[in-house]
């Protein structure tokens, strides 16, 4: 049965099925564009709005899975079906770096600011280090790292039967994007419902009283981390598809600090939220970017201070409860 209050996230999604149909192929590409942000931004409101752990480390798995991703795709070019079993296998890499630096954090007693320390430190190590891999030594099997210049070369995700090819390009991946934000959403809003969410949430709160009454809340801990990872991840591979390329910069200082803006400013605490604020803002700030970075770094930056001090529950949120509250008062 419909919930009432479900009337606005599925009016969104109605609007993003048909604008195949209203625009042309230019529109569609940019709005996948923005669209491949959001898992990144899923990853981090799954690990901060429910399990109160902001992470600077979401760019370093979305460049990790960009670069697993090409990095097999281009060495397996000529088995088949590389096109499927890569990104899968480059997300099961991510997710297992994630358990691995998830279980160090949160088994080692490290939590609050220093996280967020140590998840910058890894982000920025493997950026300079993906950074110096420029000279012909820099290899894995066929695959050249390129250093700052990134890779590039990589076969596309789809599958070849016959003759007939089935790339995830254009409309094609404009509709899988959609349809996966859609299971992943639906699958995030069960993970909160259940009774890991609810011990996730209430570890927020207070983590040692949770401990007390007998539930594993590092082991929680760390399996959110490697599924905020591989979110970021699912990002990485998408981007890398959309854009035939994966460089270092996509996992900078300024890369870092965008999907806690997208998050915090979209509210944290919603992942509806979190999805279509993500959209809106990248959308501005690559609007902003064609007369020059620094203007959407400077907005970015405006918008964080004017929510954390006037919107704490995040713009996207408290415009949805209104949208609601208003549509409700009318039946």
């Amino acid at each position: 049965m419909l919930k009432k209050d479900n009337i606005f996230t599925i009016s969104v999604f109605i609007v993003l099925l048909i604008i195949p149909i209203l625009f042309d192929d230019f529109y569609i590409n940019n709005i996948s564009y923005f669209m491949i942000w959001t898992f990144i931004s899923l990853g981090l409101a799954l690990i901060w709005g429910m399990g109160g752990i902001l992470s600077f480390g979401q760019t370093a798995f979305f460049g990790l899975a960009g670069y697993s991703f090409a990095i097999i795709s281009i060495n397996f070019s000529d088995i088949y079906a590389v096109g499927i079993w890569s990104p899968i296998l480059a997300l099961a890499i991510t997710a297992i770096f994630g358990a691995i630096v998830g279980y160090f954090l949160f088994y080692g007693g490290i939590y609050d600011v220093f996280i967020g320390i140590v998840t910058l430190a890894i982000t920025l190590v493997l950026e300079t280090f993906m950074a110096q891999t420029a000279g012909p030594e820099w290899t894995v099997g066929n695959a050249r790292l390129n250093g700052f210049n990134g890779m590039q070369g990589m076969p596309p995700i789809g599958i070849k039967i016959g003759e007939y090819k089935f790339d995830l390009q254009g409309i094609g991946q404009y509709y899988f994007i959609v349809f996966l934000a859609m299971f992943l959403l639906w699958l995030l809003y069960k993970i909160k419902k259940s009774n890991f969410g609810l011990i996730l949430l209430a570890s927020k709160e207070d983590r040692t009283r949770v401990e007390s009454l007998g539930h594993n809340v590092k082991k929680i801990q760390m399996i959110t981390f490697s599924l905020s990872a591989l979110l970021a991840g699912v990002s990485g591979i998408l981007y890398t598809n959309w854009g035939g390329y994966i460089t270092p910069s996509s996992m900078g200082l300024i890369a870092s600090a965008m999907p806690v803006i997208w998050v915090a400013a979209s509210g944290k605490n919603d992942f509806f939220s979190v999805f279509f604020g993500c959209i809106l803002l990248v959308y501005i700030s690559q609007t902003l970017a064609v007369n020059g970075a620094q203007y959407a770094i400077i907005l970015m930056g405006l918008i964080l201070v004017i929510v954390t001090r006037y919107f704490p529950e995040g713009i996207i949120l408290m415009l949805k409860k209104l949208l609601t509250n208003k549509f409700l008062s009318k039946k």
